[in-house]
């Protein structure tokens, strides 16, 4: 790899780093717009910051091998809409980690749905405030009914499909069960440092 390919590389992961870092910030505004309970506002950056940090492993630099698509090298071709996608479904997926994996006795049913609604009021303030074209869609139209593998597969597919890649079936498998056991320990380690 030459000199301009390491530079141009290493812009284009600054570049997309720096998106994230924008979406997490706008999504952590979402507590005060929405006027949150102190307790949910709390669980609701939990939720931010593990989004946040999958992605970032994804596209960007992964401290985790088990976090690794194989995105990193098609990151100069992710639009700012795509990038809004996957953001939005990690945040979808944190609130099914938290549905299934609890957080001790702390969330309710209406917990979960005020942790839904802020979600998706995000994306339409999103949407609307940088004037993208197209709203996204949740992975499927049942996502808040799978379980974390089923899930992530899913997650997995439509991101290949979005990106146009190749989605070869035999590493796909490796890639989405090491996602899901490396997000459910880091969920786990996240929801722990809340206790304490």
């Amino acid at each position: 790899m030459g000199l301009l390919d390491r530079f141009i590389g290493r812009k284009a992961q600054d570049e997309i780093g720096a998106m994230i870092r924008e979406l997490n910030e706008s999504a952590l505004r979402e507590p005060n717009i929405q006027d949150l309970s102190a307790s949910t506002a709390v669980i609701w950056n939990t939720l931010c910051d593990g989004a946040t940090d999958t992605l970032s492993q994804l596209v960007v630099r992964n401290s985790n091998n088990r976090l690794d698509w194989c995105l990193k090298r098609h990151r100069r071709s992710i639009s700012h809409d795509q990038l809004l996608s996957m953001y939005w479904w990690m945040l979808l997926y944190q609130l099914l980690l938290l549905q299934h994996r609890g957080l001790d006795g702390r969330i309710t049913k209406n917990d979960l749905s005020s942790l839904e609604v802020t979600a998706h009021q995000f994306l339409e303030r999103h949407v609307t405030e940088f004037s993208f074209p197209v709203k996204p869609n949740p992975w499927s139209n049942q996502w808040n009914r799978q379980f974390a593998l089923e899930a992530a597969m899913d997650i997995y597919n439509g991101v290949y499909e979005m990106l146009g890649l190749f989605n070869d079936l035999n590493k796909r498998i490796n890639y989405v069960s090491n996602f899901t056991s490396a997000t459910e320990q880091n969920f786990d380690d996240r929801v722990n440092n809340l206790r304490d």
